[in-house]
């Protein structure tokens, strides 16, 4: 590694892990021969680690520099200065060592930032691009990053004024720059908070529309909480006069992505309510009162939903029961002669995993999604590591339907700027589970995305956000297919 190093000083990232993942299931070995004369594993980024100005380093960095205002990156960065001074690594216990410098290596293999800083302090660049970035957040590699990083922060620095930093927020906003608004929203806040006197309405204004920033950005716990310090500083300031729907209505929108389904219904309400209070328009009225019906159906909805998975549980509890008990009795009979007048259908089980196969190669391929932009996604084959088996059981005249599924996909998505390749998987697919967006992992359909990471270029963020709308597509075929299944 040492001397790749010395050969390259500039790499991209892509490159340097299909290097360091390669390497990674020989690195005790390599640690264990590299021993020094006190007897230490001479692990690289474990002595990095153990310097006294680590992070004043990391800071002299242009590239790292940035990462420092993301608590999270900093925190895990602590973390390994931490496992770096451990005893462990410090042992005469070569085994000990080894293990610590690889959960530091895995650490840099999870989160780019990590494998960046690492090299700054081997005094290598390596370079690290927002892609990188994106795509260990969409795998769970990497702890999610603050809607506001460094760059939001110096747009901010120098703002003296709540006002002008609520006039440039909305100038962001209207850009669809929602970090840079939601920068300064925050930064007037802090304006104002650190004033003997306030102005509720500005105050609430700001809180507001932090809370329509942190909810584009997807950020529905704290959009939730901000939107409720705006409720609560209209209500101390006793300001009746002051219109709260908005303020009710991006709380309901919280509520909603946070499942909260019962409070969303209940602000959505109260932001029709106040609405009418105000005297808004009819046409806003409307469409709060209409907003109003669709979250108590989606109530209704997913109460009907937890209702059927308690009865599909105790449905498929039953019918263990049931064949347990048909599995003992033919154990019983296999030991002794047939009683005479046994029918032989007593107990039956029928094999439908071929026809399931069969079903699904036939109608996922026809499956296609047309984007807003024109662009159009097709499902072209099913993999053959797609995992598909069914099964029907018969005892006494019941039956019982069996299966589980886990599919792997390929797409192709056409644009008027090229071509893009991709796979889906749709997993999780089983009896006791069932599509519902945004579901529990364990009682929910869940799908995996994956693409052609050497494209870049908008058109390919778009559809690479665009071909997760085949998860429900695929869904709802598979559900047809378990649904005709079921008629056998």
């Amino acid at each position: 590694e040492s001397v790749i190093s010395e050969q390259v000083r500039s790499v991209s990232l892509d490159i340097f892990l299909i290097f360091r993942l390669e390497s990674s299931h020989c690195h005790s070995y390599i640690m264990a021969n590299d021993i020094g004369d006190n007897n230490l594993v001479n692990d690289p980024f474990t002595s990095a680690l153990r310097k006294p100005d680590v992070l004043e380093q990391l800071a002299s960095d242009p590239g790292v520099h940035q990462h420092l205002a993301d608590p999270g990156f900093v925190e895990q960065i602590q973390k390994l200065i931490e496992l770096a001074k451990s005893p462990d690594a410090s042992s005469n216990d070569i085994m000990k060592s080894a293990a610590v410098g690889q959960q530091i290596a895995q650490a840099g293999h999870k989160d780019p930032r990590v494998m960046q800083a690492l090299m700054t302090l081997q005094g290598q660049r390596l370079i690290v691009e927002e892609k990188d970035l994106k795509r260990a957040e969409d795998f769970g590699d990497m702890k999610r990053r603050e809607p506001v990083q460094l760059e939001q922060l110096r747009l901010v620095k120098d703002l003296t004024s709540a006002e002008d930093a609520k006039t440039k927020g909305n100038e962001y906003f209207k850009k669809s720059d929602f970090s840079a608004a939601l920068a300064h929203y925050e930064k007037g806040i802090e304006l104002l908070r650190a004033q003997e006197e306030v102005s509720a309405v500005l105050l609430t204004a700001l809180l507001s529309n932090a809370a329509m920033c942190l909810l584009k950005l997807k950020w529905p716990d704290r959009a939730k909480k901000s939107a409720s310090q705006a409720i609560a500083v209209i209500r101390q300031a006793k300001d009746e006069t002051f219109d709260q729907s908005k303020l009710f209505y991006r709380r309901a929108l919280a509520c909603e992505m946070l499942k909260e389904l019962d409070l969303a219904v209940d602000d959505m309400a109260r932001a029709f309510q106040q609405a009418k209070k105000a005297d808004l328009s009819l046409a806003e009225q409307h469409r709060l009162k209409g907003e109003v019906e669709r979250l108590k159906k989606l109530k209704a909805s997913h109460e009907q939903s937890i209702e059927r998975k308690v009865q599909e549980k105790q449905n498929e509890k039953e019918a263990e029961v049931k064949r347990l008990q048909g599995a003992e009795l033919l154990a019983k009979q296999a030991a002794k002669p047939t009683a005479p007048g046994l029918s032989e259908d007593y107990l039956k089980e029928q094999d439908f995993s071929h026809w399931c196969r069969t079903k699904i190669n036939e109608v996922l391929p026809k499956v296609s999604h047309k984007c807003p932009n024109g662009a159009v996604i097709t499902v072209t084959d099913v993999k053959e590591q797609s995992k598909i088996q069914a099964s029907i059981t018969t005892k006494r005249g019941t039956r019982a339907l069996y299966y589980e599924m886990d599919l792997h996909c390929g797409w192709t998505a056409k644009a008027k700027e090229g071509e893009m390749k991709g796979v889906i998987r749709v997993y999780n697919i089983a009896h006791d589970t069932s599509f519902h967006l945004g579901g529990d992992e364990n009682t929910s359909y869940m799908y995996q995305l994956g693409w052609d990471h050497r494209l870049s270029g908008d058109w390919v963020e778009n559809i690479r956000t665009e071909a997760a709308e085949l998860f429900d597509l695929i869904s709802f075929k598979v559900v047809e297919v378990i649904t005709e299944l079921q008629k056998k």
